[in-house]
């Protein structure tokens, strides 16, 4: 039985879930404004160039449900129960909030329901990035996937003190997250096939690239971040280092923009299952484990941010790991 089911079962059966008694259900509340009242805390003012205490976010990447059976090493339906059990997991936690690092599902527009209903019981905020099976979806219905996350836009930023988390989307030119005919569409296409005629390693059709124009609203976001004193904390969904299969098509752009951000301290991301880690000019590059995969074993973690350090704490399958951060100072 995985770590979390064994903890989700003391749940059920212990005082969150049976507030009967009045000490139970004090304590029940008690625990629940605790949790609030740190979370809110932590997303306070902007401005806030120090960190007075560690923040933490909760991060899953790849749970990919779909009511189907199991194709290798993928169990689709699983992971309805493992997000569920991460959620109870989190609702536990003093989180300022808790990102999913894009596909939550694997296919077909009513997967979504059930995942957002169990993200939506919880007790903290979900930031979404968008995956590439996210876009597993009719045509018409793939402009309707950013809205239904609830995204203003296909790329993000929300503030903590001392931090800003740049959520990109690396589905930005690619041959799947626009509709067929789109003008989109097409520029993706001629991309994967001179990628391709370049034998470029990650040119493959499930990737994608980041544009011009979020290049440049990447390199402004840091710049302004940096004038007001926070860290930059990258969130993707496919990963741009260490080199592989499972990169952004246009990696050494990416990599570049980052190398001119001094205040980027770490790039968290989801995509390759297996997981990956790599340091670049101090800067740590995370692949988290995708939840759907296996039988029997779940996938996620708790990210703690400190000044010169960052913490993952696993659950399951996913390894914890102490980082060193590059130093940045506002001064």
């Amino acid at each position: 039985m995985e770590e979390t089911s064994r903890k989700w079962l003391r749940l059920a059966s212990g005082v969150p879930l049976v507030c009967a008694a009045r000490m139970v259900a004090f304590s029940c509340s008690r625990r629940r404004f605790l949790a609030r009242s740190t979370a809110a805390l932590a997303v306070g003012a902007r401005g806030l160039g120090a960190v007075a205490a560690p923040l933490r976010l909760g991060l899953v990447a790849d749970a990919q449900y779909a009511d189907v059976p199991a194709q290798g090493t993928r169990h689709y339906r699983r992971s309805l129960a493992r997000l569920e059990a991460a959620v109870a997991d989190f609702a536990e936690l003093p989180l300022a909030g808790c990102v999913h690092l894009g596909d939550l599902i694997d296919r077909d527009w009513d997967s979504f329901a059930p995942m957002l209903g169990a993200l939506g019981r919880g007790q903290h905020r979900w930031h979404h990035l968008l995956g590439n099976h996210d876009f597993d979806v009719r045509e018409e219905e793939k402009e309707r996937v950013p809205a239904l996350l609830g995204l203003p836009a296909r790329r993000g930023v929300f503030d903590l003190p001392g931090w800003r988390c740049l959520l990109l989307d690396t589905n930005d030119v690619s041959r799947y997250a626009h509709p067929a005919g789109s003008p989109a569409r097409e520029k993706a296409e001629r991309e994967l096939t001179r990628l391709i005629a370049a034998r470029v390693r990650q040119a493959k059709p499930w990737n994608g690239g980041v544009g011009p124009v979020q290049l440049r609203w990447f390199e402004t976001e840091c710049a302004a971040a940096r004038r007001e004193g926070r860290r930059v904390l990258v969130l993707s969904h496919h990963p741009v280092w260490p080199a592989g299969d499972h990169c952004v098509w246009n990696a050494g752009e990416v990599l570049a923009a980052v190398d001119r951000q001094p205040n980027v301290v770490a790039w968290l991301n989801g995509h390759h299952h297996a997981g990956a880690y790599g340091e670049r000019h101090g800067v740590p590059y995370v692949t988290l484990r995708g939840m759907v995969e296996t039988a029997d074993s779940t996938a996620y973690a708790v990210a703690i941010l400190q000044a010169d350090r960052l913490i993952l704490e696993g659950r399951g399958r996913e390894p914890s790991r102490e980082l060193a951060l590059r130093p940045w100072s506002a001064g």
